[in-house]
Order: C-alpha cells, then sequence, then structure tokens
C-alpha cells in the first residue's frame, strides 16, 4: 500500500486474492489461493485446493443446466457384457447426472467412460464435451481438457458457464488475453454470473488492474452479499488502492462469514500484518 510499510514482511502467509475454486460454478465461491507476488502463485495449499495441477490452478467445475438437443438413441444398445446398456436410451443430460453420480462416488474412470460413450452416440451435446473436460483437468490432463472445452464453446457458443471454465483452462497455460477474452464474453451474456465476475476480477487482479478488478468484486457483493469469498479479494484490492480503512472492514466481514478455518487463519495473519503495517505509517507519521 501506498505510504505504508509492505504487509508481508513478518513471514506471515502472503495470499492476497482468492481466485474462484472451479469446483465452485455448480456450488458456491470456494477458497483457492493467489500470492501477492507478481505471478501471485500461493505457496501454501488450503483445503479447497486438494485437485491441484503443476500451473497451481484448480480444475474448472462442472457447468450445470446446459442443454442440447437430444438426438434419437440406437435402439438395443449392447453393452460391455453382451447385454442391453441401462444407458443407451439415455440423453445428454442424464447422462450427464449418470457421469456426475460416478464422480461423487469416486468413480472417475468409470464417469469418463460413461460421458465418452454418451459423446459416441450424441456428438452434437455440448454438455457432455464440458462435463469430460471437468473431469479431466481434475486429472491435470489440460490439454485433453482444453480440447473438449474448445468443442463445447464451438457447439454452444453462447453458454457463459463453459467460456468461464475454458478460461480457467486458459490461465493454466498462460494464454491470459484469451482466458480474459472468455470472460468478459461471459460477463456479456450472464451479467450476474458469480463465476465470470469472480474469476474476471482475480485475474485482473493478477494484472494489477486493480480499479478495474475493484468493480468485478463488488458486482459479486452486490448479487450475493453472503458469499466471504469477494470480501477477501476486495479487502485486499482496496490495500492494493491505498484504501486501508475499507480493506480492514471487509476483511473483518469476511472473518465472520468464512467457514474455513485455514482461511480464517489467512485471513486474519493478513489482517494482523494490515493493521501494523497502518500502526507503523501513524507513527512514522507523527515523528515526522
Amino acid at each position: 500500500m501506498p505510504g505504508m510499510p509492505c504487509p508481508h514482511t513478518t513471514g506471515k502467509p502472503n495470499m492476497s486474492v482468492i481466485p474462484l475454486s472451479a469446483a465452485s460454478l455448480c456450488v458456491a465461491l470456494a477458497l483457492s489461493p493467489c500470492s501477492h507476488s507478481a505471478q501471485r502463485q500461493s505457496n501454501v495449499t488450503p483445503p479447497a485446493a486438494a485437485e491441484q495441477g503443476a500451473s497451481g490452478m484448480i480444475a474448472p467445475a462442472v457447468p450445470t443446466l446446459v442443454t442440447a438437443k437430444p438426438q434419437p438413441a440406437p435402439k438395443k444398445p449392447v453393452g460391455p457384457h453382451g447385454r442391453h446398456d441401462p444407458h443407451g436410451s439415455l440423453g445428454p443430460e442424464k447422462l450427464v447426472k449418470v457421469a456426475l453420480q460416478h464422480e461423487s462416488e469416486g468413480r472417475l474412470e468409470l464417469a469418463l467412460k460413461t460421458l465418452a460413450e454418451g459423446i459416441e452416440r450424441y456428438p452434437d451435446a455440448a454438455e457432455l464435451y464440458a462435463v469430460r473436460a471437468s473431469l479431466r483437468l481434475q486429472l491435470q490432463q489440460v490439454a485433453t481438457a482444453l480440447r473438449d472445452l474448445e468443442k463445447a464453446v464451438e457447439l454452444a457458443p453462447g453458454d457463459a458457464r463453459i467460456r468461464v471454465n475454458r478460461a480457467q483452462a486458459y490461465r493454466s497455460f498462460g494464454r491470459y488475453d484469451d482466458a480474459m477474452a472468455d470472460l468478459d464474453h461471459a460477463v456479456r451474456q450472464s451479467p450476474d454470473l458469480l463465476p465470470a465476475r469472480f474469476n474476471r476480477g482475480a485475474l485482473l487482479y493478477a494484472q494489477n488492474r486493480f480499479d478495474a478488478a475493484l468493480v468485478d468484486f463488488e458486482h459479486c457483493i452486490a448479487v450475493d452479499p453472503h458469499s466471504p469469498a469477494p470480501y477477501f479479494n476486495r479487502a485486499s484490492t482496496y490495500w492494493e488502492l491505498g484504501r486501508a480503512d475499507e480493506a480492514v472492514k471487509d476483511m473483518e466481514h469476511f472473518l465472520e462469514l468464512a467457514q474455513d478455518t485455514q482461511w480464517k487463519k489467512t485471513a486474519q495473519d493478513l489482517l494482523n500484518n494490515w493493521k501494523t503495517a497502518m500502526t507503523r505509517a501513524a507513527e512514522q507519521k507523527s515523528e515526522s
């Protein structure tokens, strides 16, 4: 912060903004870290970041409520044991539900197999590619996941959630301009879609575009004032803009809302550092 000592010089965790956890697209805003360094990569992994790739980012979440026009299924499909496939008559949306059930019960490979069979029957169903991409990202198969996401966007160019997922994949390859283009498109399509706003704000913050990032975090809070993560990010953005009192207020509110114990500790450490920096700045001012 201008005029104050750096709040990250006391050996405390140096996270300063929370990028959206990919799993939150169909649940809620989760906490995955980004550091205060130029690259803003964290050296601490909170519990929510269990499925991280080498890039340090979380795999994008499964998009929800993606629709595609079902096509007729083949008659009497045969399963792997020579019997009729019980999933053979299911449309794309039902196949997605079956795959997600497998995934939720730890059968990731079976979920991928279900989606592959669905894609073979319904090659124009965007949601099948999008969901398979999210599962591949859990396996750190980023390149193949990106191919699936590009196919999904080709089939459903107006689906904002798929573009948010593709933006996350682009970021893992350092394709930040492409990621920003997808997030901008998603925000235009769905101005109140929190993952789009939140991820764009995190990317803008990483690019030191703090005024623009602040707009997105404020919009997130206006849409969902009970979600804690935007308060953490807005607090960090306020600090970078030299608005220390507002930063402290937001971080204190984050601590009131947050449930994750590790992120609460991170926030408290950061808040303590900020308050120490503010006290030192005030002392220096009074001495001068």
